[in-house]
């Protein structure tokens, strides 16, 4: 597996979010480098069931990496130590964890901390519900291998739009010099490709921008997810080594 780190050319990753084996063989042939495991009707990190992750895995065959987010769950130390363990037992690569305001996050974070799994964790933080918290510490303290900038409200736009293009190059920027990979997500469309690419992110994430009327909760739309694929691959050096390698770490 090759991460970031690896990542010489500092390439950019297109990831999508699928719901079902069907969609993950889709966007596999429209040329992404992530299948994300993702409910887009149970919220913004909505879990897709055990059974139908199990049934993404047959699909995908080890071709790329695969994600799958725990949900939208309450910041309650026993509840996302126990998601993350059974989401991670199922066989994926990374398991993303939404980092939501309230609750007990300090104590979220020591049992993600205790957790002895062989998996990539992601925090992703929610740029219109930020927890009152430095996401690098977060990570340093839960043992994260990744961050990742989304949004919570997916009728309320895009990432760019509640947070300003010099804030995101920031976190970019920070992560990577603590050795973090970083992705950015967030009811992107094809017109946040190019200014999300030049802050060099490891991951940029898709869902709304690949389904028929633009709109996420609808299936996807062939010529959107291949139209997306183009744009992020258009914006890097070597098109076909990226394509070869595989990323340890998956995000959205």
């Amino acid at each position: 597996h090759v991460g970031f780190r690896a990542n010489t050319f500092w390439m950019t990753y297109f990831l999508a979010s699928v719901r079902c084996a069907e969609e993950a063989e889709l966007v596999l042939s429209a040329g992404a480098d992530i299948v994300d495991l993702k409910e887009p009707s149970a919220g913004a990190l909505g879990a897709v069931a055990p059974a139908e992750i199990q049934n993404c895995l047959k699909t995908v065959r080890g071709r790329k990496p695969v994600s799958a987010t725990v949900g939208d769950l309450p910041m309650v130390p026993d509840t996302i130590a126990e998601a993350v363990a059974a989401t991670a037992s199922l066989g994926v690569d990374t398991v993303k964890i939404g980092i939501q305001p309230g609750g007990e996050v300090s104590g979220c974070l020591n049992a993600l901390r205790a957790l002895r799994l062989h998996v990539d964790r992601v925090l992703v933080f929610f740029a219109d519900a930020l927890p009152d918290m430095d996401a690098l510490e977060a990570a340093e303290a839960s043992r994260a291998t990744g961050v990742m900038l989304d949004t919570a409200n997916k009728s309320r736009g895009s990432l760019i739009d509640h947070m300003p293009l010099a804030d995101i190059e920031r976190f970019v920027d920070r992560a990577r010099r603590a050795g973090l990979q970083v992705g950015l997500a967030g009811s992107l469309r094809a017109r946040h490709v190019q200014p999300l690419l030049q802050l060099r992110p490891d991951v940029m994430g898709f869902r709304g921008a690949l389904c028929e009327q633009g709109s996420r909760g609808q299936g996807l739309d062939v010529a959107a997810c291949t139209d997306i694929g183009r744009l992020v691959a258009g914006g890097l050096g070597d098109c076909t080594a990226r394509f070869e390698e595989r990323m340890t770490l998956a995000m959205c």
